[in-house]
């Protein structure tokens, strides 16, 4: 496969459309909003599809369909690894797994969601689009929610109007200086010991395989007073997605998932 590196996972999936024309394309109603503006954008049909609570799609799709399926939380590798054998027109939305493997149709990873870059996404994929792009020029300081949770929306608003560009020779020179390993190490570490202190009361339950290397640990809690005793503690929980409406399948166990961050900030949510 070849890799493309560009600015930012949405832009991915405009590449994407236009380098193979897609007409239409099959999309989560669990994912993020940004997804559906992007395919929106290029004027790009979306079918809708529900996922069941093991996050596997609830429909069946024709070997000929496009579709983007999620990672969700970095937890999916073997629903991914089911689906890229099932679907051979499979695009694995890996945001959340930059450390999974390529599989699927095309695959995209982000940076940003994993390390203290502005932005950046490795996109792989079988062809080359014969257009030219700008190297991206833009000049943000990255930040975590947890850090400065004012500043991070700000700078999510200004990469939402953010062209595909290609990737910044800035944040190239960063990831070349990261300790991958360490933070493989230190993600699965944080991850389990979320699982001691929440796994009795969250919805969502997920042992970590082998190789498995999560974004967030997802938090549903079976009921509300817990996460209040967080937010009483004024930590900043973040929420991945928008509410899902009651009558949708995933509502019961995915419409109030908080993503606990697998960096220092763990050690005030496990106080």
């Amino acid at each position: 496969m070849q890799i493309v590196k560009l600015n930012l996972a949405r832009n991915c999936i405009k590449y994407l459309i236009r380098l193979y024309g897609i007409k239409e394309i099959f999309v989560p109603y669990y994912t993020c909003k940004t997804v559906w503006q992007a395919i929106r954008e290029e004027n790009c049909k979306i079918k809708f599809y529900h996922i069941d609570n093991n996050f596997m799609p609830a429909v069946e799709f024709s070997r000929d369909d496009f579709i983007i399926y999620t990672n969700y939380y970095g937890l999916c590798d073997k629903n991914c690894e089911i689906l890229a054998e099932k679907y051979p027109r499979l695009i694995l939305d890996n945001t959340h797994a930059f450390y999974s493997s390529v599989k699927g149709f095309a695959t995209f990873k982000s940076l940003r969601k994993f390390f203290p870059v502005q932005n950046g996404v490795y996109l792989f994929c079988n062809n080359i689009l014969n257009e030219k792009f700008s190297v991206d020029d833009l000049n943000l300081e990255p930040v975590s929610p947890q850090e400065d949770y004012e500043k991070f929306c700000q700078n999510e608003e200004t990469l939402n109007m953010q062209d595909i560009k290609l990737i910044s020779p800035s944040v190239e020179k960063i990831m070349k200086n990261i300790d991958f390993e360490n933070d493989k190490n230190l993600r699965r570490e944080i991850y389990n010991k979320y699982c001691e202190k929440f796994d009795k009361i969250n919805k969502i339950h997920h042992i970590l395989q082998d190789g498995e290397i999560p974004y967030c640990y997802p938090f549903s809690p079976v009921d509300i007073k817990y996460k209040n005793e967080l937010l009483l503690k004024k930590i900043t929980l973040i929420k991945l997605w928008s509410e899902l409406p009651d009558n949708y399948p995933e509502c019961a166990m995915l419409s109030d998932v908080a993503a606990l961050p697998l960096n220092g900030y763990y050690k005030d949510i496990l106080i």
